[in-house]
């Protein structure tokens, strides 16, 4: 196991010191279970993202956005700004 120098405010640490202390484990417990909930989430994003890409065609994609729209006027409030008008 590491050590790791942390710096946080202290009213930040005054709360989350309470926080640890209801929880009955030591600030550096709780702090250490926060970061690995924190890692562990991240980690299963990057995870169900990189399995969706793997599923993905960018050619379906492009051929979805090129028809979207299509036949449908924009509504009010979506016409381009005048600056912006062909």
């Amino acid at each position: 196991m590491s050590t790791f120098p942390f710096r946080m405010p202290e009213d930040l640490k005054a709360a989350v010191t309470a926080q640890a202390e209801r929880a009955g484990v030591s600030l550096n417990q709780y702090l250490l279970s926060i970061v690995a909930a924190h890692a562990g989430s991240q980690a299963e994003a990057e995870r169900y993202f990189a399995a969706r890409a793997a599923r993905s065609s960018p050619a379906r994609a492009l051929e979805i956005l090129a028809r979207a729209g299509q036949g449908q006027p924009p509504e009010p409030g979506d016409e381009l700004p005048p600056d912006l008008a062909p």
